[in-house]
C-alpha cells in the first residue's frame, strides 16, 4: 500500500469539506483513530468511536529522474511529461560541535624475550607471535639489463633494469649558454629549425620571360647528407642596372613587388596610404629531382612587370641578374642563396659587392638573418632593398616616401641611430641618464620603421659599437667595390648619416645644392676642394684631444732560458718615449710631476680648435703596471704590489728579554687566510697564514744589539715564515712582505715583542698601494726599483723576483698623460702601452676573453676607444692585458684584523685613506670594478634590472645614460663571440658570483648567488675572500678538480 499517497489523499478530504463548510460554533472534539496497515495492502482506520473502514493503496506515481545541471539546480523529469527545474537550498547554519570524546587508554608494548611481544592497552591485551622467517634469496646479473632473483622455495622471476631517468639538475652554464644550446631551444628544439647549406647551380631566364633555377640543399653534416622532401621555397629576381642620369651608382632593380597599405594605427601615415614594394613569389612550380636536387621555375612573367614608379620594368637579357632562393626561417631546413647570371649568355662584368655577410655576421653572428629568418645573406637582401622601396607608414600626412628601405640608406641609419644628426632634441643630450629625475631623451628626434604586420621598429637607440666615422668596420673585406664609400660617394649614401643635409637645397651643405652625384667626387676625391671621404672620416687626425703624445718604448729583459722566468730570476722593464709630433726622445731626468693640468680646450662656438698647449715635462701620470696571470690578474712584482712594512727605526735592537724558543714575531700574512701548497716530500698540505716565529738566540751574536742583518736572517730562516713572508734589509731597516699567496695580499703585525721593540707597535695591516697599484717613474719617486740613463734616454725597473707567482702570461702596461685631463672637453688623451712575458712555463696563456676588434674596430686597428680623457683604451683583441691591469680582482685597504676570527675589517677615513683599526666599513677595489662583471654589464646594459649598480661607473659614464641604452647586436647568451675556442674555456668550468651578476642582477639572482657563498667579511661582500659553491653545480664539461 501506497501509505504516503492514502494519507494526504485523506488530509485533503478533510481540509476541502472544512474550506466549503459554513460558519458555525467550534464542534465537539473528534475522536481518537489508528491506522492499522493489512497484509493485502491496504490499512484499516479505527476510531475511539468504534466506526473504522478500510482503504486500499492509492495508484502508483509516475518515476521521474533527476539531472544535475551543474550550475546548482537540479531538474526533475517524470514520466507523464512534467518537468520541474529546483535550485539547491541555503547551506544550514552551522551545528554546534560535539563535545570531546575521552582520551584512549595508554598502550604499552613489551617484548617478552620468547618471540612473543604482548600488547596492554588499559584493561586489554593481546600477545603477537613473530614473523616465520622467509627463505632466502639471491640475485643473479644476466648481463643483458636483466636480473634473476631466485628464492630456496623454488620461486624464481627475472626482472629487467628501468629506464634511465634524467640527468639531475640540469644547471650547467652550456645548460643555458652558448651555441649548442641556442640550436637546440626555441624554433631549433627536437631539430624543428636546422640550417642546411643550398646552393643554386644554374639559372635562365628565356626571351618570354620564364625564370627557371636549378639548386640542391645539404645537411651541415661530414657526408652532405642530401636534403630531401622539400615542398616549398621563396624566391625573387633583380637585375644591376647600370649607373645613369643623376646618380653616381648601379643599382639592383627587382622584378617582383607587392603593393603595402597602411591600415588604421598609431604611426604617421593615415589609413589607406600605399607604397609598391620590392617582395618575393613561393607560387611557382618546385621539383624535386633526387638526392637533394631541386627545380623551381617562377609563376612571375619578368617581360610584363610593373615596378615602384608604377611604369613597366624593362626585360634587359643583357644585364646581369640575381636569383635569391629562400627556405624555412621559422621551421625546417633553413637557408638563402644566391646566383648571378646574364640571361642572354653575353659577357657583363657589372658588379655590385660592397659589403659581404660575413662582415656583418663578425657582430651578428650566425644569428643574422630578416624577415622571419630566411633571409641569411647581404646578397639576398639588397635584391629588395633598394633604391625607391620605401615604407608607406612612416610617411606624414600620406606623402610618400617614408623612412627610405635602399639598403645603403638604411643600414647606415639603423647603425648611426643615435648619432643621427636629426636625433638630439634642444639639450643637445641623446640618451636618458637613469641617475636623474628628468628624462633627456623626451625632445629626441625619431628614427622607426614600420615592418612586418605593422610592426614598429625603434632605431635611434643605437650605439655603433666603432667610432661611427669608422667606414672600414663594415667597409672591409675582398668584394670588389669594397672601397665604394670613398671612390664613390653619393647623396644618398652621405645622407643617410648626415641625415639633416638637404641636398637639394644645400641647407647643411658647404658645397651648396647638389642636383645629382657628379659633384661629390669633384670636391671630395683625394687633393680635391674638399677633404676627401677618407680624410672627412678620419675623426683622430682631426681631435688633437685624441692623439697621444708620446710614443712608447716598452720592453722586458729575457729569461735565462729564453723562454720563461723562473725561480729567483727578477724581469727587467725598460721604457722609453720620444715626442709623437718631433720624434725626440725625452730624457728621463725630465720626467718630472706637475699638478697644474694643461689639457687641450675646444671652441665649440665656431668648431674650430685652438693649439693645444705646448708640451712642459710636467707630467699628470707616468704609471706602470704589472699583473696577472691572465686567469686571475692581479697586481705583482712592483713596490706598489707589495704587501710591505718596514722597522721604525735602523738596527740596533735590544732583544734580551725575549726568551729562546719563545714568541718572537707574530704575524698574519693575507688575512690569515691558509693556502694549499706542498711538504717536503711533495704531498697536499696547507700553510698557515698565522705565523709565529720564535726567539732562537743563537741567531744574534749579542741579543742587546741585535743588527738589522741578524733580524732578517732570523725570520728568513723559521720555516713558517719563509713559506708566506719574505724579510730583508731596506737601507737599514728590515722589510717584511707577504709573498701574496691568498686572494686578499696583505701583512700584519700581531702584538708581539719584536712587533713592539723592531717595529714600533705598528699593527694596521698593509695592502697594495693606490688608487690603482701603479708605480710612478717621474723624477720624484723614491721607488728604489728605478734606474735612470740618460745617455740612452730610458728608465729599467726592476721587478721581484718571480719564484712565487703561478705559471702563466704576464703584463707590463705603461700609462702616460702630460697635458692631463681638465673636464669632459679639455683633455689630451694619455699614451698607453703595454707588453708581455712568462713566468714558469713558455705556452702562452690564453685570454679568458678576447675578440672585442671584431665589433669595436676596422681592419686597420682603428675604431672604439673607451674613455678618451681618461683611458685611451682601445678595444683591440688583446684589450683584456690593458684593462684588466686596474680591473683587476685584488681588494686592498684592510685596516684591521678581527681577533675573533683572523680576518679583515675595511674602513676608510674622510680622505679615502685607511682610518686604522676600528670597526667594520666598506670595501674598496683597487681603482676599479671587476672586469668581468663591468663588461658583461655593460653589453647586457638595456636589459638589467639595476643598471646604475650593476654597471656601476665609480667615476661617471663616459657618455651620460649609453651604457643603459646597450643591446648586444645578438642573441646575448651566445658566450662564444667573445669566449671563443682559443679562449681558456673558464666561462664554462669556472661560474661565480662577480661574472655572472653582471648579467643576473634581479634580487632573486643576487640571493641566490649570496646565499651559495660563504663570506667570511660579509659586511664586505666584495672583498674578495669569499668562497663559492657555484662550481658544485654550474660547472660544466670536465669534472671538476
Amino acid at each position: 500500500m501506497d501509505k504516503p499517497s492514502t494519507r494526504s489523499a485523506l488530509i485533503l478530504a478533510a481540509l476541502a469539506l472544512a474550506f466549503a463548510a459554513c460558519s458555525g460554533d467550534n464542534g465537539a472534539n473528534g475522536t481518537s483513530c489508528t491506522v492499522t496497515e493489512n497484509d493485502d495492502g491496504s490499512a484499516t482506520i479505527a476510531c475511539d468511536d468504534g466506526t473504522s473502514a478500510e482503504v486500499a493503496s492509492g495508484t502508483d506515481g509516475s518515476a521521474c529522474s533527476v539531472e544535475e545541471n551543474d550550475d546548482g539546480t537540479k531538474t526533475i523529469t517524470c514520466d507523464d511529461g512534467t518537468e520541474v527545474t529546483v535550485a539547491d537550498g541555503d547551506p544550514g547554519d552551522q551545528g554546534d560541535p560535539g563535545d570531546p570524546g575521552d582520551p584512549g587508554e595508554p598502550c604499552t608494548v613489551v617484548d617478552n624475550d620468547d618471540g612473543t611481544t604482548t600488547v596492554t592497552c588499559g584493561e586489554d591485551e593481546v600477545v603477537i607471535n613473530d614473523g616465520v622467517d622467509g627463505d632466502s634469496c639471491t640475485v643473479t646479473d644476466n648481463g643483458d639489463g636483466s636480473r634473476t632473483i631466485a628464492c630456496e622455495d623454488g620461486s624464481e622471476v627475472t626482472v629487467g633494469d628501468g629506464v634511465d631517468g634524467e640527468n639531475g639538475g640540469n644547471v650547467e652554464i652550456d645548460n643555458f649558454h652558448g651555441t649548442n644550446h641556442l640550436l637546440s631551444t626555441g624554433d631549433y628544439e627536437d631539430g624543428a629549425k636546422t640550417f642546411v647549406d643550398a646552393v643554386i647551380t644554374s639559372a635562365t631566364a628565356d626571351e618570354a620571360g620564364v625564370v627557371v633555377v636549378d639548386f640542391t640543399v645539404t645537411e651541415r653534416d661530414e657526408e652532405s647528407t642530401p636534403v630531401e622532401g622539400l615542398t616549398s621555397v621563396s624566391t625573387n629576381i633583380a637585375k644591376l642596372v647600370p649607373a645613369s642620369g643623376d646618380v653616381s651608382w648601379n643599382r639592383w632593380v627587382p622584378y617582383i613587388y607587392r603593393t603595402q597599405t597602411v591600415a588604421a594605427g598609431d604611426w604617421p601615415a593615415p589609413e589607406g596610404t600605399s607604397a609598391i614594394q620590392a617582395s618575393s613569389e613561393n607560387t611557382g612550380t618546385l621539383t624535386e629531382l633526387g638526392d637533394g636536387a631541386y627545380t623551381y621555375t617562377f609563376a612571375t612573367d619578368i617581360t610584363a612587370v610593373t615596378g615602384y614608379d608604377g611604369e613597366a620594368v624593362d626585360y634587359d637579357r643583357s644585364l646581369v641578374h640575381r636569383v635569391s632562393v629562400m627556405m624555412g626561417g621559422g621551421s625546417g631546413a633553413t637557408a638563402t642563396a644566391t646566383f648571378d647570371f646574364v640571361p642572354d649568355g653575353t659577357e657583363n662584368t657589372e658588379s655590385r659587392d660592397i659589403v659581404r655577410t660575413e662582415t656583418c655576421q663578425q657582430c651578428h653572428g650566425w644569428e643574422f638573418r630578416g624577415h622571419g629568418g630566411n633571409r641569411l645573406t647581404v646578397e639576398n637582401c639588397v635584391t629588395c632593398h633598394n633604391a625607391g622601396n620605401t615604407d608607406p607608414n612612416s610617411s606624414p600626412d600620406g606623402i610618400l616616401p617614408g623612412e627610405d628601405l635602399d639598403f645603403k640608406v638604411m643600414i647606415h641609419k639603423i647603425h648611426a641611430g643615435g648619432e643621427l644628426h636629426s636625433i638630439p632634441g634642444e639639450d643637445g643630450i641623446v640618451w636618458d641618464d637613469p641617475a636623474t629625475e628628468e628624462d633627456e631623451s623626451e625632445d629626441n628626434g625619431e628614427f622607426a620603421i614600420w615592418g612586418y604586420r605593422d610592426n614598429k621598429h625603434e632605431w635611434w637607440k643605437v650605439e655603433f659599437p666603432a667610432v661611427i666615422e669608422t667606414c672600414t668596420k663594415c667597409h672591409q673585406g675582398e668584394g670588389e667595390q669594397v672601397d665604394n664609400w670613398e671612390a664613390n660617394p653619393s647623396r644618398a649614401a652621405c645622407g643617410s648619416c648626415h641625415d639633416e643635409t638637404d641636398f637639394g637645397t644645400g641647407d647643411g651643405h658647404e658645397g651648396g645644392d647638389q642636383e645629382d652625384d657628379e659633384g661629390c667626387l669633384d670636391c671630395h676625391e683625394e687633393e680635391g676642394f674638399a677633404p676627401s671621404v677618407a680624410e672627412a672620416h678620419d675623426w683622430q687626425a682631426h681631435d688633437p684631444r685624441k692623439q697621444p703624445e708620446f710614443d712608447i718604448a716598452l720592453s722586458v729583459s729575457a729569461p735565462a732560458n729564453a723562454e720563461y722566468f723562473e725561480g729567483d730570476e727578477t724581469p727587467v722593464v725598460t721604457v722609453g718615449i720620444t715626442d709623437a709630433v718631433t720624434g725626440d726622445a725625452v730624457d728621463p731626468e725630465d720626467w718630472d710631476s706637475d699638478a697644474t693640468t694643461d689639457g687641450c680646450p675646444q671652441d665649440f662656438d665656431n668648431d674650430e680648435w685652438e693649439d693645444c698647449p705646448p708640451r712642459d715635462n710636467g707630467f699628470k701620470t707616468f704609471a706602470l703596471f704589472v699583473h696577472g696571470p691572465r686567469a686571475h690578474r692581479v697586481p705583482v712584482l712592483t713596490t706598489a704590489a707589495r704587501a710591505q712594512m718596514f722597522s721604525a727605526t735602523t738596527g740596533t735592537w735590544d732583544l734580551s728579554a725575549i726568551s729562546n724558543n719563545t714568541p718572537g714575531l707574530s704575524l698574519t700574512t693575507d688575512g690569515g687566510e691558509l693556502v694549499h701548497g706542498e711538504d717536503a716530500v711533495g704531498g697536499d698540505t696547507l700553510i698557515p697564514g698565522v705565523i709565529e716565529v720564535k726567539m732562537v738566540t743563537a741567531s744574534f751574536a749579542a741579543p742587546a744589539a741585535a743588527t738589522t742583518d741578524e733580524v732578517v736572517a732570523w725570520l728568513n730562516a723559521n720555516t713558517g715564515f719563509a713559506a708566506r713572508a719574505i724579510a730583508w734589509n731596506q737601507a737599514g731597516t728590515v722589510g717584511i712582505r707577504s709573498r701574496n699567496m691568498g686572494r686578499i695580499h696583505a701583512i700584519q703585525l700581531r702584538a708581539s715583542p719584536v712587533a713592539t721593540t723592531v717595529f714600533g707597535g705598528d699593527l694596521n695591516p698593509k695592502t697594495p698601494t693606490g688608487s690603482t697599484t701603479a708605480n710612478s717613474l717621474l723624477t720624484n719617486s723614491t721607488d728604489a726599483k728605478i734606474t735612470r740613463d740618460s745617455t740612452s734616454d730610458v728608465v729599467t725597473y726592476t721587478l721581484d723576483a718571480v719564484g712565487d707567482l703561478e705559471p702563466g702570461t704576464y703584463i707590463v702596461k705603461l700609462e702616460i698623460a702630460e697635458a692631463g685631463n681638465a673636464s669632459d672637453t679639455n683633455y689630451r688623451t694619455p699614451s698607453v702601452a703595454k707588453v708581455t712575458f712568462q713566468v714558469g712555463t713558455a705556452d702562452e696563456e690564453p685570454f679568458v676573453a678576447q675578440n672585442c676588434d671584431t665589433c669595436h674596430e676596422g681592419p686597420d686597428g682603428t675604431g672604439f676607444v673607451l674613455d678618451w680623457r681618461r683611458h685611451q683604451k682601445r678595444f683591440e683583441d688583446s684589450a683584456l692585458d690593458t684593462c684588466g691591469n686596474c680591473h683587476d680582482y685584488q681588494p686592498q685597504y684592510g685596516t684591521s684584523i678581527d681577533p675573533a676570527t683572523g680576518r679583515f675589517w675595511w674602513s676608510f677615513n674622510a680622505a679615502g685613506a685607511p682610518s686604522g683599526p676600528g670597526s667594520p666599513g666598506s670595501i674598496s677595489w683597487t681603482g676599479a670594478k671587476p672586469i668581468s662583471r663591468r663588461v658583461h654589464a655593460v653589453h647586457f646594459g638595456s636589459s638589467l634590472n639595476y643598471p646604475l649598480a650593476t654597471v656601476d661607473y665609480g667615476n661617471g659614464d663616459p657618455v651620460k645614460g649609453r651604457a643603459w641604452d646597450i643591446t648586444f647586436p645578438q642573441d646575448v647568451r651566445n658566450c662564444e663571440v667573445c669566449h671563443t675556442e682559443e679562449t681558456s674555456g673558464s666561462w664554462l668550468t669556472n661560474p661565480g658570483m662577480i661574472p655572472c651578476s653582471g648579467c643576473h642582477d634581479s634580487d632573486a639572482a643576487m640571493a641566490h648567488m649570496r646565499a651559495m657563498r660563504f663570506d667570511p667579511t660579509p659586511e664586505n661582500p666584495w672583498s674578495g675572500d669569499e668562497e663559492e659553491a657555484c662550481a658544485a653545480c654550474h660547472h660544466s664539461g670536465a669534472e671538476e678538480e
